[in-house]
């Protein structure tokens, strides 16, 4: 049961990374999307587990710039960068939204 929580977790925080990345990609008013595309794949901290035990555990100042893990190992990160962008697509989107119902 812990492997496949393990696996589901690691295979799981990509997704908000690469849903970030699309949107910035798909955003063409949005200045420097290049630096918005890299912030997309900062993770903060890192969760990890041994496979073959089952071991497990959180290194809280773990900067992780893009997925991927060592041979044994599922590790899962917060994907900070990407709810810093989602966040910020989110309020821009409102704030457009507020402005054409003012006009």
């Amino acid at each position: 049961m812990s492997n496949a929580l393990g696996l589901a977790a690691a295979l799981a925080w990509p997704i908000p990374m690469f849903v970030a990345l699309f949107l910035v990609a798909r955003d063409r008013t949005l200045k420097f999307r290049v630096v918005w595309a890299v912030i997309c794949f900062v993770g903060l901290g890192a969760f990890w587990m041994e496979q073959s035990t089952g071991r497990w555990g959180f290194i809280p100042l773990a900067i992780n710039l893009l997925p991927g893990s060592q041979p044994g190992f599922y590790k899962a990160t917060i994907p900070a960068g990407a709810f810093v962008v989602l966040i910020l697509l989110w309020l821009r989107a409102r704030r457009a939204r507020t402005l054409k119902a003012l006009a």
